[in-house]
C-alpha cells in the first residue's frame, strides 16, 4: 500500500466511481456503502470482491454483509429452474431462471462485439500447443495462466469493458496457483474419466469455475476449487445440460 493507491468501486448499475484514496474507501465501508461482494479495482488492476481486499475487509461488519442465501444442500438442492444469484454488476440483464439456451443467447450478445479479440486469444493458446516437441509441456504449464487472463477479459466484458489481446498474459500474477489448479483438476478429471467416466464428469462440473475464481479473487488454488464446488452444488445437472447445449453449438459451428 502506498499513498498514491487509488480505488475504483464498481457500482450496481454497471458504472464506476471516480478513483478514491484509501481513506475515502474506508469511509465508504464504515458508512455501509460497500458490501462484502462489492467489486473494487485497485490502481487499475483486476476487480475483486471487497471481502478479499485486505485494505477494507476488516471494516465490513455484519451491517455491510448481505443476508446469507439458503444453503442448497440443506434443502436438497436449489429451487427448480432458479439461476444462481450474481453479485457482479453486469452490462446486460442476467436471466432470472437457469435455462441453457438463454445463457448461450446472452453469451452471444456479450461476445459478438469482441469476437476478433477473443478469437485471437484462442488462436494464441492453440498455437502454443502446436509448437513442436515442447508444445504439450508449454500448454500444461501455461494453460492455467492463460485461462485466468481469459476469464479476467470475460469478467471485464460483463462489467461493460472491452477486452484486449494482451489480457491473455495478465494472469501471471497468479502463475503458481493457476498452474497447480490446472494440474490438479486435469489429473483429477482424467482419473475420474478412467474410473467409469461419470466421476470425471462430476469433478469437471464441480471445478469448472476454479479459473474464474482465481481470476477474480486472491484465493489459493485449493480454496478456489472448494469455492467452485460450493457454487455448483445444486446446479450440476443444469450445468451439465448447459455444457451439452454448448457442444451442440460447437458442432453446428464446425459444420
Amino acid at each position: 500500500m502506498t499513498e498514491t493507491d487509488r480505488y475504483t468501486v464498481l457500482l450496481p448499475d454497471g458504472g464506476e466511481s471516480d478513483p478514491i484514496d484509501l481513506a475515502g474507501l474506508q469511509q465508504w465501508a464504515r458508512e455501509g456503502r460497500i458490501q462484502t461482494s462489492t467489486r473494487i479495482r485497485k490502481n487499475g488492476g483486476a476487480a475483486i470482491a471487497a471481502e478479499f481486499m485486505a485494505d477494507v475487509a476488516p471494516l465490513l461488519g455484519s451491517t455491510a454483509r448481505p443476508p446469507a442465501s439458503p444453503n442448497p444442500s440443506a434443502s436438497g438442492g436449489a429451487p427448480s429452474g432458479t439461476a444462481p444469484a450474481s453479485t457482479t454488476a453486469t452490462a446486460v440483464a442476467l436471466p432470472e431462471t437457469f435455462r441453457a439456451w438463454a445463457f448461450i443467447g446472452l453469451a452471444w450478445q456479450l461476445v459478438k462485439p469482441h469476437w476478433l479479440v477473443l478469437g485471437l486469444m484462442l488462436l494464441i493458446m492453440m498455437a502454443v500447443g502446436f509448437v513442436p516437441i515442447i508444445g504439450a509441456c508449454a500448454s500444461l504449464v501455461l494453460n492455467g495462466v492463460f485461462m485466468v487472463g481469459v476469464n479476467r477479459a470475460l469478467l471485464g466484458i460483463l462489467e461493460g469493458r472491452a477486452p484486449e489481446v494482451d489480457m491473455l498474459f495478465k494472469g501471471f500474477d497468479r502463475f503458481g496457483q493457476a498452474f497447480l489448479a490446472w494440474l490438479v483438476t486435469t489429473i483429477g478429471v482424467a482419473l475420474g474419466i478412467v474410473l467409469l467416466i461419470v466421476p470425471g464428469i462430476i469433478l469437471s462440473l464441480m471445478w469448472m469455475f476454479t479459473s474464474v475464481i482465481l481470476a477474480d479473487t486472491p484465493l489459493e488454488f485449493s480454496a478456489a476449487m472448494s469455492r467452485s464446488a460450493e457454487l455448483t452444488r445444486g446446479y450440476r445437472w443444469r450445468l451439465f445440460g448447459l455444457v451439452l447445449s454448448f457442444l451442440v453449438v460447437l458442432l453446428l459451428g464446425l459444420l
